[in-house]
């Protein structure tokens, strides 16, 4: 395939996909009162639902994207959505807490397997002059899933049950796997030696410092975003309505974010548009003591937390992509493992934070997590300054990506 290869008609079916894995992520949390309550079990215990979910991503992603890395990626595709439909039916038909926990390991597992390789892919499918804004459009499906995928699952749950929810996810699943299978081009990558050299990269020291960077900007975000409700309270005045109207205000220009994000690193650089994002991310952070009193205030700090939030995704993966691309989907997948890292541990501080923080817990949310991408900000320049002297924007890959025509 020639340059003209740019942004194929495939790229946006490959975000399809990730919509329904964003919004499987993310949907659970708004499902876990109905699931308490028909499964006889306490909402704490239920919460291990999300926990095992984002640990069993973030061990597995890197694992299965180094097993996984030398074979034909549309082949890849379609076995982690066909998993992934089949651990959301499995989800669905659980009798029990043990059963749903084991079924949500196994949709992790396609979870897992599917984003990376579905980035990899778009990336190899494009010319290296537009591989951001073709990762950008398929990170577009985890973005969208916040927008429309999660509210309308929550809302599926509390009208027809949360079986439902997952038998909607199941279903997308396995139509994406039918039309991958169908619509995809084949798609190898760069062949490596064997496993031992498709690891190498990851002993490279830009790698370490580009995960670190994930791992705390996400923990950063999350630290707050997963205690949101508690922070808005101010401007919400506790009504849920309010609230879902300043998620979807996050959403819309959270989408905008990932596009602008990947346009942005074709033109100006991966590392430019990251720590022009980070440093937006962190003024949002830390002025919201300022900002969480009033609705219009809190609307302008979560249409900003949205936009910078995504922006810093393309350049990330496209970051990683450069280094090494014959072991893009082991690399792409370090930074998934990052990001479900980061999502558990801002969790985790947060609730820390908010109870040791006493009537000031809500304001210090803002502040820890804006210190937390101030350091993510500082690993991305060390990183950026250990990159070669070569550009990072469009950086060729060493040998010539083989994709043949669908079927």
């Amino acid at each position: 395939m020639s340059g003209d290869r740019a942004l194929l008609p495939v790229t946006p079916l490959l975000a399809v996909g990730a919509f329904a894995i964003g919004t499987d992520t993310f949907v659970v949390a708004g499902v876990l009162p109905e699931v308490a309550r028909d499964l006889g079990s306490s909402l704490a215990d239920v919460g291990w639902v999300s926990t095992v979910f984002a640990l069993t991503y973030a061990v597995l992603a890197p694992v299965l994207g180094a097993l996984t890395g030398r074979l034909e990626r549309r082949a890849v595709l379609v076995v982690s959505l066909t998993v992934f439909a089949l651990g959301n039916a499995a989800s669905a038909l659980a009798p029990g807490l043990g059963t749903l926990l084991a079924a949500r390991i196994l949709t992790a597992a396609g979870a897992a397997l599917y984003v990376p390789a579905a980035s990899a892919s778009a990336a190899a499918l494009a010319a290296p002059e537009r591989r951001g804004r073709a990762m950008a459009v398929v990170l577009g499906g985890l973005s969208a899933a916040t927008l429309a995928g999660v509210p309308f699952g929550t809302w599926l749950a509390a009208d027809l049950g949360w079986a439902a929810t997952f038998w909607l996810l199941a279903g997308l699943g396995a139509v994406c796997a039918v039309a991958v299978a169908g619509g995809l081009p084949a798609v190898r990558l760069p062949a490596a030696p064997g496993l031992v050299a498709r690891l190498e990269p990851v002993r490279d020291p830009r790698v370490l410092w580009t995960v670190l960077t994930t791992v705390a900007f996400m923990t950063g975000g999350y630290l707050t975003l997963t205690y949101i409700g508690v922070v808005l309270a101010p401007a919400t005045d506790g009504d849920g309505g309010t609230l879902a109207l300043l998620l979807l205000v996050f959403g819309v220009l959270a989408v905008c974010g990932t596009a602008a994000g990947g346009r942005a690193t074709d033109r100006w650089g991966a590392t430019s548009v990251l720590l022009a994002s980070l440093t937006g991310l962190a003024a949002v952070l830390v002025t919201l003591p300022l900002t969480r009193d009033t609705w219009g205030g809190a609307a302008a700090a979560m249409a900003a937390w949205g936009f910078t939030a995504m922006a810093t995704q393309p350049p990330q993966q496209h970051r990683l992509f450069a280094i090494a691309p014959t072991s893009g989907p082991l690399l792409l997948s370090l930074n998934s493992s990052a990001t479900f890292a980061g999502i558990s541990l801002g969790g985790f501080l947060g609730g820390r934070v908010l109870e040791q923080g006493g009537a000031q817990g809500a304001d210090r949310l803002g502040q820890f997590g804006a210190a937390l991408v101030a350091v993510a900000l500082l690993t991305a320049v060390i990183g950026a300054r250990l990159r070669p002297a070569a550009p990072d924007a469009g950086t060729p890959a060493p040998a010539p990506v083989s994709a043949a025509e669908p079927g």
